[in-house]
């Protein structure tokens, strides 16, 4: 039997430790997916304890919370900070197979190091021995990023968004690129309350905003803002999604019913995100941002809870639409037309793997090794099984050696943690090939590591 403390963790043979300890552990963190805060990263104020730590960004934690019929005061309420605590501890013993349960338990080990049971009875000793490291090391957003390596980062930002603290960090703190990714949900999805109140905050950066070419030459402008703050990505939220062009003409009038609060049709909407994604991709090829789709993804499941407590606050699920389909005739339509740029593909949804890593493999450019990537386990996917399953997709169908490895798509800064559990299960399933004598070159098993860990995702941001 295996001890769960173990530095062997999830490293299932020799040849796994070594690629662990002698290879993947050593690299840097350059998390190119995250919802960090810019401004916590700026002003850098310290912890006040792991209730706070773990619980209050993180949704993976509040979903398994509210799952044991837990009040909401206890999870993103108002409830004691260390009641919220007992609460999720308690919640850890139902948790096998959940990676929140190894998440946690990396967290303590990796921060504190601390290699011991979460029991009502240890509680409140490891309430208090980890409140006295707080203490003692100052635990801050810098001062975690620094002790998890992290070289830099890219938030996600709206469009509208203020980039001072971006600005701010660029010159005060040169030990982590903390670099903006430009988010333009909320200008592509016009069914929502949401694009006109994003319209009227892009108009307080100096724009006036009164027909669809403006609002153009607002975006154009907003984006180089963007590019000067140091953004090197774009991330979007497709969903269901429809190839549907249309005119200039048409797009001119969908805005100003949208502008109107006038209701539209399904056909308009498709039309309007479809061709304005196109436009989008038209400035990225300029600026040789990468583009991270994020595919199939239902949000706001209980509309209930979510008025009560907001959006992304664990209410989402996967979604089960169409995707190879329409995202091909996006990529095909982009290169026929020279504006393809680096694309991560990423699925919510497991059952579209196979057909977006093949996808994947379909366009290509001189000089750029895997121009478009098939995405890391995302969200609900990024656990031991759904990892395995994203890299069984890639090497099947195309080249394991050429994937940018993990990212956290979190707000805790404590999920720094995942790169690690990414990395310990890469090293087992590369291992693996060579233990079964699938793969017969030795000296490349380290070098595999070390890419996917960090050199290959550096390679295809920033060079």
């Amino acid at each position: 039997m295996r001890d769960f403390f173990s530095d062997e963790f999830l490293l299932d043979s020799p040849l796994a430790v070594n690629l662990y300890t002698e290879h993947a552990v050593k690299k840097p963190i350059f998390d190119y997916h995250c919802h960090l805060s810019a401004k916590e990263i700026y002003e850098d104020v310290q912890f006040s304890s792991l209730g706070e730590l773990w619980l209050n960004h993180d949704h993976y934690k509040w979903r398994l919370i509210r799952s044991r019929g837990i009040d909401e005061k206890y999870v993103t309420g108002e409830g004691d900070i260390y009641k919220k605590y007992l609460i999720f501890i308690d919640t850890l013993y139902y948790a096998m197979g959940n990676p929140v349960l190894h998440w946690s338990y990396r967290e303590l080990n990796d921060i504190f190091k601390i290699r011991e049971v979460l029991t009502k009875e240890s509680a409140l000793r490891i309430w208090n021995k980890t409140k006295k490291i707080i203490n003692e090391k100052k635990l801050s957003p810098r001062k975690i990023l620094s002790l998890y390596n992290v070289r830099g980062l890219c938030t996600t930002e709206d469009v509208s968004a203020d980039l001072g603290y971006h600005e701010k960090l660029k010159k005060e703190w040169k030990e982590c690129m903390v670099l903006p990714a430009w988010r333009p949900d909320r200008i592509l999805n016009v069914n929502s309350q949401k694009f006109i109140d994003e319209i009227h905050a892009i108009e307080k950066h100096g724009y006036e905003i009164k027909s669809y070419q403006d609002f153009l030459a607002a975006v154009i402008k907003r984006m180089d803002d963007f590019d000067n703050a140091g953004c090197v990505a774009s991330d979007h939220d497709l969903n269901a999604f429809v190839f549907n062009m249309t005119s200039e003409d048409e797009m001119s009038d969908i805005f100003l019913k949208i502008m109107k609060s006038e209701t539209l049709t399904k056909v308009e909407i498709q039309r309007w995100k479809c061709t304005l994604l196109v436009f989008l991709f038209s400035e990225y090829k300029k600026r040789n941002w990468v583009v991270e789709l994020h595919a199939g993804c239902n949000r706001n499941q209980n509309m209930k809870m979510v008025r009560k407590v907001g959006e992304a606050c664990g209410y989402d699920t996967p979604g089960d639409f169409e995707m190879s389909l329409p995202i091909g005739e996006l990529l095909n339509y982009l290169e026929e037309n020279g504006i393809l740029t680096k694309i991560i593909l990423f699925s919510l949804n497991p059952k579209d793997l196979w057909p977006l890593a093949s996808l994947c493999y379909t366009f290509h450019e001189t000089g750029v090794d895997s121009k478009i990537q098939l995405g890391a386990a995302w969200w609900m996917q990024d656990h031991k099984k759904g990892m395995i399953e994203q890299m069984d997709a890639l090497a099947n169908t195309g080249l394991l050696g050429g994937f940018i490895g993990m990212l956290t798509d979190s707000r805790s800064f404590l999920s720094y943690s995942r790169h690690d559990y990414f990395r310990r299960i890469l090293c087992s399933y590369i291992a693996s090939y060579y233990d079964r004598g699938e793969y017969p070159y030795t000296e490349m098993l380290g070098k595999l590591c070390e890419d996917i860990s960090y050199n290959n995702v550096i390679k295809y941001f920033l060079k």
